[in-house]
C-alpha cells in the first residue's frame, strides 16, 4: 500500500481469497490505511494477484469486503503482504476512520496469537468460518489427510482441530498424523459429540460440541489437560 498514506496499527482477522483460483487463507492485519493494508501471513501470493478481502467491522457489526492487489511481499520472520485496496468503498473508509479514532497513541505489546490448523471438508470450513474469523488466531485450513500432512510441516502449531462429528472416523488418522508430526499441539475434535467410536489412548485431548461457541473452544485450547489425553465422550 502507499507509504504516504497515514497508517494505523490494527490487529484484525481477515480472509483473503484469490479472484482467480487458489485457496482461501486467514490472515491478520498489521496496519491499515485509506488505500490499503499490511497483512501478517505465511501464505504467499505473487505481486499483482487480486484478492477478495473480508473482515468484520465490530463497531458496525457488519462484514466489510474489498478487492485488493498484492503490491509487495515481506520475507523471513516477519512474513506478510502489502495490499492496495482497489476503489475503496465507503464501508472501508468508515472502518479505517474508526480505527484512526481509537489508535490515539501508545499500544500494548500484543500477546502471541495461537497458531491453529483446522481440518474439514469445504462445507464444514464454510460453516465454521465466522467462528474462526472472529477468534483472532492465526488459522490455516486443510481439507483431508494429505493436505493435513502438508500443513503440519514447516511451522509449529498450537493446535489441530478436526471439524468432524465424533462418530466420523475421518478425524482419527488426521489427529494421528498430528500426534506424530507435532506431539505438543493440542488435538481437538469439534462437532456433534454423541455416538463416538472407540478412541485409542492419547489421540484426542478434547471433544467440543459444535454448538458450544468460541468460549468452549478457547477453553479446550488453553485448559490444563493432562496426558495421556481424553477418552471418548459419553453417548
Amino acid at each position: 500500500m502507499s507509504r504516504r498514506a497515514p497508517r494505523f496499527r490494527a490487529q484484525l482477522t481477515v480472509t483473503v481469497t484469490p479472484m482467480i483460483g487458489g485457496e482461501m487463507a486467514v490472515c491478520q492485519t498489521r496496519d491499515v490505511s485509506d488505500v490499503g493494508m499490511s497483512l501478517e501471513t505465511a501464505t504467499v501470493f505473487d505481486p499483482g494477484t487480486r484478492l477478495v478481502v473480508s473482515l468484520m467491522d465490530m463497531a458496525r457489526g457488519a462484514v466489510v469486503e474489498v478487492v485488493a492487489e498484492v503490491t509487495r511481499l515481506h520475507a523471513g520472520a516477519g512474513a506478510g503482504l502489502g495490499l492496495r485496496v482497489l476503489d475503496p468503498p465507503a464501508e472501508w473508509s468508515a472502518l479505517v476512520a474508526s480505527i484512526a479514532r481509537r489508535s490515539g497513541g501508545g499500544s500494548d505489546k500484543p500477546a502471541r496469537r495461537l497458531r491453529i490448523l483446522v481440518v474439514g471438508d469445504d462445507q464444514r470450513q464454510r460453516g465454521a468460518l465466522a467462528l474462526y474469523v472472529t477468534s483472532g488466531w492465526d488459522v490455516r485450513f486443510a481439507g483431508d489427510l494429505d493436505t493435513t500432512r502438508e500443513a503440519l510441516t514447516g511451522v509449529r502449531l498450537d493446535a489441530v482441530i478436526a471439524e468432524h462429528d465424533a462418530a466420523d472416523e475421518r478425524w482419527q488418522p488426521i489427529l494421528a498424523a498430528a500426534r506424530q508430526s507435532q506431539p505438543s499441539a493440542r488435538r481437538i475434535v469439534r462437532g456433534a459429540i454423541d455416538h463416538a467410536p472407540e478412541v485409542e489412548p492419547n489421540l484426542v485431548h478434547r471433544f467440543v460440541d459444535r454448538e458450544a461457541g468460541l468460549d468452549a473452544l478457547l477453553d479446550a485450547l488453553t485448559a490444563d489437560i493432562a496426558l495421556p489425553a481424553a477418552t471418548a465422550p459419553s453417548p
